[in-house]
Formats: C-alpha cells, sequence, structure tokens
C-alpha cells in the first residue's frame, strides 16, 4: 500500500478508539499498530484469531435441581424443542436423568445444556453431588423447582457460591400453580405472581442464601412470565465471546432480547467488511466481486438464523402461539434464511455500488498500490453498509413476527 492509502484503511478504524468490538485491549492495540503500518495480513491475523476463538467458545449451561421439577422440559423449552421432537431431552414423571447429559443447541451448537441428575437422589446423594457432577465444568447453574425450593437445593447453591459461579433460581410449572389461585374471588394474576417470586426468595434468605435471583416460568408458556427477564439477566452475566454465542441461541422472547441481538451481531460486522477489504487489495479481477458475495450470503444467512427468520424456527414458533406459519411469514419482508442467494447478495452489492463503481473498482483492483488501497477501502465500506442495513431489516421483521406471535396473547 501506498502511505496515502495506508491512513485512509487506518481512518477507517480510528472511531472505535483504544477497543475494537469483539477484541481485548492488548489485541486492538496490536491490530491498530498493523492498519497504520499497513501490515494488512497482520491484521487480518489478529482479526482471524479472533474469529476462531469465538467460533471455539463453548458455553455450558447447567440445569439441576430436584428430581420431578421439571430440568428436562425447561431445557427442552429454551431450545425451542416440543419434548418428543428427535433431540430433545427425555421427560418423563419419574428421574429420567441418571447422568450427567448434554444437550447442544440445535442451530447454535456451541451452547450445551446439561441435564443433571436430581439431587439427592440414591445415586447423587447431596453432599457428594458437586464432585459426582463435575461442577468445574459449567459456566453458569440453573437451580429449578416447581414447589418449595427445599435443604437440599440451598445446600446445592452455597457449593455453587462458593466456588464463585453464577447461579440462578427458577421456579417452574407456574401455570399450574396459577390455575389453583383462580379460584379464590380476589384473584389478581400480577399480584399473585410478586407473592410467589417474595415467597420463594424469603424461602432461599431463611436458608442462608444472599440476594437469590428468583424466575417464574411456565414451560407451555414459555414466552410469558419472567422467562424473556431470565433469558435477558444471563446474556449480561457473561464476558465478551460467551455473551456473543449465548445471544444469537437466545429465544425471540422479548424486543430486548432481539435488541441485544441485533446489538451482538453489529459488532462483528466490522471483522466481515475487513475480510472484503483484504480481498479487494489482492490485484485479481473479479476475485473481490466473488468473494464479497459468499461473504455477505454467509452472514445474512446467519442473521436470519439467529432471529429465527427460517422455516423450522417460524414452525417450532407457531407450537407456542395461536399463529399460523402463514401468518408469522405474512409481516417479514426481508428474505427467509432459505432464500438467501448468491444472487441475492450480488444484487444488494450492485445497488450498494452501483454499476459504474463495479466497473472502476474491477480496474482499480489491477493496478499495484495506490488502485488496490482504493478498491480495499471501497469494498470494506460497501460490506459494512450492507450487513447493517440487511441486519436492520432482518432485526425489524423479528419484532414483527414477536408482535404477531403475542397478538391476543392477554386474552388466551
Amino acid at each position: 500500500m501506498t502511505e496515502d492509502s495506508k491512513i485512509h484503511l487506518a481512518d477507517l478504524f480510528s472511531k472505535w478508539g483504544r477497543r475494537l468490538p469483539g477484541l481485548s485491549e492488548e489485541k486492538t492495540e496490536e491490530f491498530q499498530t498493523a492498519v497504520k503500518a499497513g501490515n494488512l495480513s497482520k491484521a487480518i491475523s489478529v482479526v482471524k484469531k479472533s474469529d476462531e476463538l469465538l467460533r471455539n467458545t463453548e458455553l455450558n449451561i447447567a440445569i439441576t435441581g430436584e428430581s420431578g421439577a421439571g430440568k428436562s422440559s425447561f431445557i427442552n423449552a429454551i431450545r425451542s424443542l416440543n419434548d418428543d421432537d428427535p433431540g430433545a431431552a427425555e421427560t418423563g414423571v419419574k428421574e429420567m436423568t441418571k447422568k450427567p447429559t448434554r444437550y447442544p443447541h440445535p442451530k447454535h451448537p456451541n451452547v450445551i445444556l446439561w441435564d443433571l441428575p436430581g439431587i439427592g437422589t440414591p445415586n447423587y446423594p447431596a453432599k457428594t453431588y458437586s464432585k459426582d457432577v463435575n461442577f468445574d465444568r459449567y459456566d453458569f447453574f440453573i437451580i429449578i423447582s416447581a414447589g418449595r425450593f427445599t435443604e437440599a437445593d440451598a445446600h446445592l447453591a452455597k457449593e455453587i457460591n462458593n466456588m464463585g459461579k453464577k447461579l440462578f433460581f427458577v421456579h417452574s410449572k407456574v401455570d399450574v400453580d396459577l390455575d389453583n389461585e383462580q379460584r379464590k374471588r380476589d384473584f389478581n394474576e400480577e399480584k399473585t405472581l410478586q407473592v410467589m417470586r417474595n415467597d420463594c426468595m424469603e424461602q432461599l434468605r431463611k436458608a442462608g442464601i444472599i440476594s437469590p435471583q428468583v424466575f417464574l416460568v411456565s414451560r407451555w408458556h414459555f414466552d410469558k412470565y419472567d422467562s424473556p427477564q431470565l433469558q435477558e439477566t444471563l446474556a449480561k452475566e457473561l464476558d465478551t465471546h460467551k455473551r456473543h454465542v449465548l445471544i444469537c441461541a437466545l429465544l425471540r422472547t422479548s424486543e430486548v432480547i432481539l435488541k441485544e441481538k441485533q446489538r451482538a451481531l453489529q459488532e462483528q460486522i466490522w471483522k466481515q467488511a475487513l475480510k472484503s477489504c483484504a480481498i479487494a487489495a489482492v490485484p485479481l479481477p473479479f476475485l473481490s466481486v466473488y468473494c464479497d458475495v459468499s461473504i455477505l450470503v454467509d452472514n445474512m444467512t446467519e442473521y436470519c438464523t439467529s432471529f429465527g427468520l427460517d422455516d423450522d424456527s417460524l414452525a417450532s414458533l407457531t407450537k407456542q402461539v395461536r399463529k399460523s406459519v402463514f401468518e408469522l411469514k405474512s409481516v417479514i419482508k426481508s428474505p427467509l434464511a432459505k432464500a438467501i442467494s448468491r444472487d441475492e447478495a450480488l444484487k444488494r452489492l450492485r445497488e450498494a455500488t452501483g454499476e459504474r463503481m463495479m466497473t472502476a473498482k474491477y480496474f482499480l483492483s489491477v493496478i499495484p498500490l495506490i488502485g488496490t488501497g482504493i478498491a480495499a477501502e471501497r469494498s470494506y465500506n460497501v460490506t459494512y453498509k450492507i450487513l447493517h442495513t440487511f441486519l436492520d431489516e432482518v432485526t425489524e421483521d423479528s419484532q414483527r413476527v414477536l408482535r404477531k406471535a403475542l397478538e391476543g396473547a392477554e386474552d388466551n
């Protein structure tokens, strides 16, 4: 690169300041130094290592509690599966889990939920439970109870706290409790839910648990009650890479979660644009356009999948709400995941670049130094713009789908 093109390229990243999204301060400094020196291959190397770390980051979530509390059903619900779907955790009225069992998320396999045997069962006594199920393996824990939290739950919570791990309490089958309470003349759902939360927290405080976080959920109404708040809280408690992995896998149960998904994916766009930039710096005709299309297809498909804008996810959503797939699709304006083709990506690339600039880019790409530097910067800006625009479209579509899915829910 020429000195002038080095400066322009460095300006692309100067707005981020001391830390680029998805990179540590140390790696940001290493990246910025490489860009200012015109060492694009070194800058790309830093980004590739970051991407590899992101792809290989696993999040292990332990679901535990007493036998029959609804652990397996919770795991299926948070993975958008019915209890009888292929790959679903086995459920039943008796203890079904004989040993810690891993259940990867069907679309985000780096998110792994572990169904742990019930604490206090003959094979897993409370005293040795943490050792028997290998507590060190898990990033955080969710203790589930269908009724009152017990002494065994409190014992388990203390061990988790002593290890410095994050812990959350879930009171399951809240719909059953509400059905029972509805027989009272002065029934008020919101007040009843608050009484239930307060009662759970009081039980735990008496057992010695400081500031317990309790969430009320229903396996059959997983979009209601405290499920959205639980997922939002889980995401806030994690570091950069694991947080990103979890957010992409979260259910679309609230607009807060949808905005978090958008924000997490936005932070990665500059890396994808940089790949386009690096390819455009290679003086080979048509290579840049071909690779730009591939980058766009891969990322646009990922966005649709993360936001549940694919046929499987929409079909799964219809099982939870009283809406048909046709009704949900009627509010979607952007292409679904399976419709993201190379033709669609090329169309957007031409619209963003313009035919004249596409031709100019072709000729610039074969001019050493100055030409390749300009083409590289142009490729970065166009890819960055297209992905941001498409992500905005997908976010808006997912918000419309959520609103359509929840239409009339308060009356049901």
